[in-house]
C-alpha cells in the first residue's frame, strides 16, 4: 500500500511507495542555459546552477504509460519524478503559471502529470508539452536573452510556443553526462 507519510523528509524518493533509488537518473536543462538544471527548491520547480551533489537535480523519466497515452501528434507520454522527493511535475493551472508538484503514485494514471517531447528542434533539444495540450510548453520564465536570461531560481511555467531557447529542453540520463 503506497504511503505518503514521509514525502517531504524522506530522501530516497520512495514517498509514494515507488523505489526511485535504483531507477535511472536524468538531468533536465534548457537550451537557454545548459549549465542550469531543473531542480526543486522551497517546494517549487526552478532552474539552478548544475551541482552533481544536489539530489534535487535528479529526475526519473517514467514512461510506464507511454504505449497507452500519446499526445495529439502521437508522441508518447511520460512523467517527470524528482528522485529526492518522489514528487511528479504537474501541469500548471494555465499559461504563465508555475508548474506544480504532487506526490507520485505510479499505479494511478493521472494525465495532469504526463508530458510529451516534440520532435528534435536541433542539437537534441525538444519542446516539453502537456500531453493533453501541445500548445502549452515547459518554459524557463523570462529565460530568453531579451528578458534577462536564465538565473539561479528561474521559475518553470507553461507558455505558448514561441520557439525560444528557454522552451527547448534536454532530458539526459546521468550516465551520458
Amino acid at each position: 500500500m503506497p504511503s505518503f507519510n514521509h514525502q517531504h523528509s524522506h530522501q530516497s524518493g520512495s514517498a509514494s511507495g515507488l523505489d526511485l533509488y535504483n531507477k535511472p537518473s536524468f538531468k533536465v536543462y534548457s537550451k537557454a542555459q545548459p549549465e542550469f538544471h531543473l531542480t526543486i527548491r522551497g517546494g517549487k520547480v526552478i532552474l539552478a546552477p548544475s551541482n552533481p551533489s544536489d539530489e534535487f537535480q535528479n529526475w526519473y523519466k517514467d514512461e510506464k504509460y507511454s504505449t497507452r497515452v500519446k499526445d495529439s501528434e502521437g508522441c508518447p507520454a511520460f512523467a517527470l519524478v524528482n528522485k529526492a522527493t518522489g514528487q511528479a511535475m504537474k501541469h500548471s493551472i494555465g499559461e504563465a503559471h508555475p508548474v506544480q508538484l504532487i506526490p507520485y503514485n505510479p499505479d494511478v494514471l493521472d494525465e495532469s502529470i504526463l508530458w510529451t517531447e516534440s520532435k528534435d528542434m536541433g542539437d537534441g533539444f525538444r519542446a516539453v508539452r502537456m500531453v493533453n495540450n501541445t500548445h502549452l510548453n515547459v518554459d524557463a520564465f523570462h529565460g530568453d536573452k531579451k528578458s534577462g536570461g536564465v538565473h539561479d531560481g528561474t521559475s518553470i511555467v507553461l507558455w505558448k510556443w514561441k520557439k525560444g531557447d528557454n522552451q527547448q529542453w534536454k532530458i539526459i540520463p546521468n550516465s551520458v553526462l
